[in-house]
Formats: structure tokens, sequence, C-alpha cells
């Protein structure tokens, strides 16, 4: 089977289909390649889970012998990450694009913030953010929490999120659940709820179960043209194109590359991801803990930059305004002996006076974090991701712990009596893998180094990793990349 198209793009989360949009407009025929299925919003409602039961829709990576086991969160399905991902959608700062000129450690990028820009706002506007800078959806309104740290985390200044404060095409506005990951209205930004003109554009063919197993090359191996692919039951079928786009996860971009023997150095290294902590903050008077219109609504950006940005990471510090679990409350206070009405009234007491921060931070990329081929196989018969993380570094441990003294610290007034350091959720971005620069995988304008007509794009490229969520950034180079192509 051969399947003819002006571009293959590999992929279809918000990176594969904002590419695909710029080309379809332009008039281009785009194959589109998917390992999972294509599972609708109510059918992930319904059983709570993200993606199919198909093969291709299984975690391929595995861990690498020796390496710690990390909880990275993966999900295969036509939608891609934003299946699964709670909608934060923050901009990076003009440092976090010039680490080394400013501050001496990891790297430039090779574009300008003031180029990136007008794509990082084009992104506001489809996601949907509400909170954007300049903007027309409002903010969700600050929680009780964000009331109380606000005067004390200053600079301080509502969250961006894509899940609109009022109706944004077919999507509702947030209904104020705070359960955001399944959103029970279909709010929150996913692939399928805002850009099904492009899923199903004439000139679009989507194949779903099938994965990507390698770039076609010309014999002289210089240019692409096409991807082998693969279905579950082992038939192999070439899709033939003048040019490809890779645009899956972190893992799967440089399996591609590897099992295409495209090897060059930087492919699969340097990968990290979003570092994740939490910090209980218990304070003596009632603040109205476990109460907010989304998930978090405020962020401090008192550790986000400056020259201290030389010696430790930094941080963006966000209240969880669902606040600590009941169940684990619950359960302290029957151990204590506590029942009934006694019960209740310190379990609520106990959550109303605790202060959940979600704090995210950044770290310096390192050669040893890395994606190589595995000699095992997964569910498609292609070789696995093999993933080594080992643990954060100085840098990043620097910037924690600086963070949480200052926290603490700051919060002082509201009468601290309690701090608990806890991990927080991880593994939610593969970044890195496949590096746009000098030295990298991709140029600035993520092409190749070596191969004429691939290109790789999303979370993979970034140089280097800031503590704001990835997403918006990874649907402006998804923007600027399809503006390119769509010229070329």
């Amino acid at each position: 089977m051969s399947v003819d198209a002006d571009v293959v793009v590999v992929g279809s989360g918000v990176s594969g289909v904002l590419v695909a949009r710029a080309l379809l407009r332009a008039g281009r025929h785009v194959t589109m390649v998917e390992r999972g299925g294509r599972k609708s919003h109510a059918r992930q409602l319904a059983d709570g889970a993200h993606a199919t039961g198909a093969p291709g829709a299984q975690p391929s990576h595995e861990v690498a012998p020796g390496s710690p086991d990390y909880p990275w969160a993966t999900v295969f399905g036509v939608g891609g990450a934003t299946l699964h991902w709670d909608g934060v959608a923050l901009r990076f700062v003009e440092s976090d694009l010039r680490m080394r000129s400013r501050y001496g450690v990891m790297r430039d990028w090779p574009i300008a913030y003031d180029e990136l820009l007008p794509h990082v706002e084009e992104a506001e506007r489809l996601l949907g953010v509400a909170g954007a800078p300049g903007g027309d959806l409002p903010p969700h309104p600050y929680s009780p929490v964000d009331e109380a740290i606000r005067p004390l985390l200053a600079p301080f200044r509502p969250l961006g999120q894509a899940r609109p404060t009022r109706r944004v095409g077919d999507r509702p506005p947030c209904c104020g659940s705070a359960v955001c990951e399944l959103c029970p209205v279909d709010s929150r930004f996913t692939v399928l709820n805002t850009f099904g003109d492009v899923l199903e554009h004439p000139r679009l063919r989507l194949l779903t179960d099938v994965a990507a197993e390698r770039v076609l090359l010309d014999p002289a191996r210089r240019r692409a043209r096409g991807v082998r692919c693969v279905r579950a039951g082992g038939e192999g079928f070439d899709v033939a194109a003048p040019a490809v786009v890779l645009a899956a996860s972190g893992f799967e971009n440089p399996a591609i590359l590897l099992r295409s023997g495209l090897d060059r150095p930087g492919t699969g290294q340097f990968l990290f991801d979003h570092a994740h902590r939490t910090l209980r903050v218990r304070v003596r008077r009632p603040i109205g803990a476990g109460i907010g219109s989304s998930q978090s609504t405020g962020l401090s950006d008192a550790f986000r930059d400056g020259p201290f940005r030389a010696r430790r990471g930094a941080g963006v510090v966000s209240a969880y305004n669902p606040g600590v679990p009941l169940p684990g409350l619950v359960t302290d206070a029957l151990l204590r002996g506590r029942r009934g009405g006694r019960l209740r009234r310190e379990v609520l007491d106990e959550r109303d006076r605790t202060i959940v921060l979600d704090v995210l931070l950044e770290d310096v990329p390192r050669a040893e974090r890395r994606v190589t081929l595995s000699p095992g196989k997964d569910a498609m018969g292609l070789p696995r991701p093999r993933v080594a993380y080992p643990g954060p570094g100085r840098y990043e441990q620097a910037g924690w712990r600086w963070i949480r003294d200052e926290v603490e610290r700051r919060l002082a007034p509201l009468g601290v009596v309690a701090v608990r350091a806890d991990p927080g959720p991880a593994g939610g971005h593969l970044l890195g893998t496949c590096h746009m620069g000098d030295g990298g995988v991709v140029d600035a304008d993520l092409r190749h180094h070596d191969v004429e007509g691939l290109h790789v794009t999303g979370g993979s490229a970034f140089p280097t990793y800031t503590p704001a969520h990835p997403t918006l950034t990874v649907a402006a180079l998804a923007l600027r990349l399809g503006a390119h192509l769509a010229r070329s």
C-alpha cells in the first residue's frame, strides 16, 4: 500500500495539527500518521481513559538498565498530549531563550523572543486562553487562597489557561468544577474540540492505529521522501512525500530518527521534564482553602527570573485550589481516634487552614538524560524507546531549597504553623531530545541539519526549559513552522 501526499505529519497533537492546518490552507495535501486511535470526549468521560485500548495506544517506552524509574505520562491518540493536560498556558519570558547570554548557563535558543511572540499571541487566540496578556478572554477570578497569598508572593498575576471564561467556538465556558484533565463540559482546549475542521479536511488523510517506523531517505540519505509505517498486525507500507514533519513526543521523535539511522550528536539526548514539587503550608487562621473556579487561578512570579539563575533554578508558584485531598485528612483523623462530628470539624478545619502550592522548576539539560533504542519491541513490533533519567541536579536542587525557604519566610504574616514538602506530579512533559541550534538536531527553522525536507517540532526541539508550562510555546513553534512550510 502506498499513500502519496505533499507532506507527511507524524503525530496528531497540537503541533501536528497546527502544522497541518497551515499546509491545508495553502492548498497542500497532507497525510497524518497517528499510532493511537480517535476517541471522542464523550467516550473518554464514559470510561475515564484518554486513549483507546488498541495496541498502538499502549505506552511504548521502557526504563534503561541502571536508571531510576520515573512516572512518564504518555498518551497516544488523536489529540496527543492535549487529551490529558490540565490547560495551563503560560508564556516564556525573554530570558528563557537567552540563558547563556544572560546568565552563563545552559544554551541560547537560535530564535529571538520577539520573533516568537506573534506566534505565541496567535496560539493564545486559537487555544482560547483565558487571562492571556492582551487577550479578550477575562481571567478566572482569584480564589480565596490567591487573595491571601498574593500580597506576600508579589508579583502575582492571573494564571493563563486554555479553559475559557466564556464560549469559544463550540467550547462552552469553564464550569468551575476544578476537574480539568477530563473536563466535564469539554471546555478545556483539545485538538478534538477545536480543530475538527482540520481533522475532517478533504485534503487531509488521517491514518490511525498506524506507527511511523522510520523516515524514508533518498539513496544519498540527504533528502526525505516519505515515511515507512506499520500497522499492529505487522503490515508495512510507505507514505510517499517530499516533506516529512515529526510532531510526535520527545520519546517518539528521536526513536524514529534513530530507527532511520539518523543519529547525529544530540539525537535523543538532553531529555527533560517539568520539575515539580508541592508545598503544604498550614497557617493559624482560616483562609478558605479548597475553593476555586479552576484547579489554579493565580501565579506568583516572585522567583521567576533574575541574576540568581546563574547559580540556581527559577520557579513559578501557584495555589492548588482543591486543597489537601480529603481522604488523607480523614484517614489521619481516624488514626487519631476522631469520630463523628469532631472528625468532620477537624478535617474541614485542617483543609481550610492548609495552603497547597505547586512549585514548578527548571533544570540544566544533561546529556545522560536520554532516549536510545531497546532490543525489545513494543506492541507495534518496533524497537522501544529506552529512557534513562537520572535524578535532579544541583542547579534544580538549589533553586528548590531557596524557593521553599523563601515561601515559608514570606508567608510568615499568615501565622505559619507547619510546612511540608512533597514530590509533585511528574512526567507530563517529554522535552529536549531533538533540540534546535548549532550542535543540535534541527536548525532555527526546525529543519534537520543533515536531511532536506525533514523537520522536527514539538517540545523535543526545546534547547532549554523554563519553569513555565510548555504547551503554549509548543503551539507557537508549530505555527511558526506551519507558516514557513506553507510559503515553501
